[in-house]
């Protein structure tokens, strides 16, 4: 059930004022985003009443925009209207119900003697808002005219709500560099959550299609923000829907960027002949379409190659990285994971070359990429400088290398060493010869690394 005129315009109003606080305040919405523990698209979707948060959301805005109590008053409203709303709408159906068919609701279990509203309009319990002149018959029926009509049209599909969801996986790519994945996780979560309704009411058989190739891209951007968690099982959950919603499309180079970001998740797993071997397949579905999956793969193709300690396959499949990126249309050479630019194929030739022991080539690489990076991108500076360490710990300066280390780390919060980051240091470590793990220098490290779930070996 949709909302009622009276709920929607409390939420819209509730989201106004919360943009009123955030200008005061001085606060851009991506400024505001990482203070309540959400994403810029959430804070953008509350603000225009498109999106329903926790009460913890509204405690954190309260208190960061110094609102006093204000913005805890509204949400408390709102959720009074919520609950009349499922209270009177349970009435209604029991009413309806009783009329139509002459038989009340039992507690357990449901009549079989004819059928009535309830059956065919069950109530939501995501719904909101029910005004007490919904309780006549004819502005039930009024409202259920309204929620059919709304199921009919609203996603046959204009092109201006279909930019809308291809706009936000291009928003989602580029918060995938610089946004903590915990918060990219609840902000892909929310939007999925509304893609999936949009998508069973579409009518439009080109509609679908176009909302079937954004399921496979946001669960695409699921992977990699599950990759970045340390994630094994979550992952390769989402890659199996990204890949089914992508091969539905029918569109190859949709599918070759899934894949690729495929092969990213049996990399990291440990998992180095399976990351190959999807690698190259993600590469041969668009092997005459030069696009972002075709050059991610083949850089992660080569890192996995490093891995196995195979030189020439290794800079054979930069060299075919970096000639694609070359090639790419330019509008596909940006800084998001729906993109690929030098600084990612620096990233990654680095560590390929950092994998190999071939230090000279991996520090040089290194320092290209820190001057591409935005100090912004945290997750891949911090992964290129961990690399530096082992770079200076392969070549014997132990200290230094401990130094430069836990330097990194420490400028992080714990919520960003989380995942991959804690995976990778603790990686170091073990690298070391054992009588070098008792140094003080290591112990240090190993205080700041954070607990994580090492994903299954395979």
């Amino acid at each position: 059930m949709v909302d009622s005129d009276v709920t929607a315009e409390a939420r819209r109003a509730l989201g106004h004022q919360l943009a009123e606080y955030r200008r005061a305040a001085g606060h851009t919405q991506a400024a505001l985003a990482p203070l309540t523990g959400y994403g810029r698209s959430t804070i953008a979707n509350v603000e225009v009443g498109r999106q329903n948060v926790p009460r913890s959301f509204w405690e954190r805005c309260d208190a960061t925009l110094e609102a006093r109590g204000a913005l805890l008053r509204g949400y408390e409203t709102l959720a009074t209207l919520t609950r009349q709303h499922h209270e009177a709408a349970a009435h209604l159906l029991e009413v309806q119900r009783t009329r139509n068919t002459g038989v009340a609701r039992q507690p357990t279990g449901r009549s079989n003697i004819g059928v009535g509203v309830g059956d065919l309009y069950p109530p939501n319990p995501h719904g909101t808002g029910l005004t007490p002149e919904a309780l006549d018959p004819l502005a039930a029926a009024e409202s259920l005219r309204r929620d059919l009509d709304d199921a009919i049209t609203c996603y046959v599909g204009t092109e201006a709500s279909l930019d809308d969801w291809e706009q936000a996986v291009r928003r989602h790519g580029r918060a995938s560099r610089d946004q903590p994945p915990s918060v990219l996780l609840t902000d892909l979560t929310s939007d999925l959550t509304d893609l999936r309704h949009a998508l069973t009411r579409c009518r439009s058989t080109s509609a679908v299609r176009r909302l079937t190739r954004v399921v496979a891209q946001m669960s695409g951007l699921m992977c990699l923000t599950l990759i970045k968690l340390n994630e094994h099982a979550a992952f390769r959950r989402w890659a199996r829907t990204a890949r089914v919603a992508a091969v539905e499309v029918g569109d190859p180079v949709t599918l070759s960027w899934v894949r690729a970001h495929e092969a990213h998740g049996h990399y990291y797993a440990g998992q180095f002949t399976e990351a190959v071997r999807v690698a190259r397949h993600a590469q041969d579905l668009a092997s005459h379409n030069t696009c972002v999956g075709v050059v991610l793969a083949a850089a992660l193709e080569a890192r996995a190659h490093a891995a196995l300690g195979r030189d020439e396959d290794t800079r054979m499949a930069l060299h075919h990285a970096e000639t694609g990126l070359s090639r790419l249309d330019p509008h596909s050479v940006v800084a998001s994971a729906c993109g690929y630019d030098e600084a990612q194929f620096r990233f990654h030739e680095e560590n390929a070359l950092t994998r190999l022991h071939d230090t000279t080539s991996a520090l040089a690489a290194q320092e290209r990429a820190l001057d591409l990076y935005p100090a912004s991108d945290y997750l891949d500076r911090t992964l290129v400088r961990l690399d530096r360490a082992t770079c200076l710990a392969h070549d014997g300066d132990t200290k230094t290398a401990m130094s430069h280390a836990t330097h990194t780390l420490a400028n992080l919060t714990d919520e960003q060493r989380r995942g991959i980051i804690t995976l990778r240091a603790r990686d170091l470590v073990h690298s070391l010869p054992s009588a070098e793990r008792a140094l003080p220098a290591v112990r240090e490290l190993g205080d700041l690394l954070v607990p994580t779930t090492r994903p299954q070996e395979g």
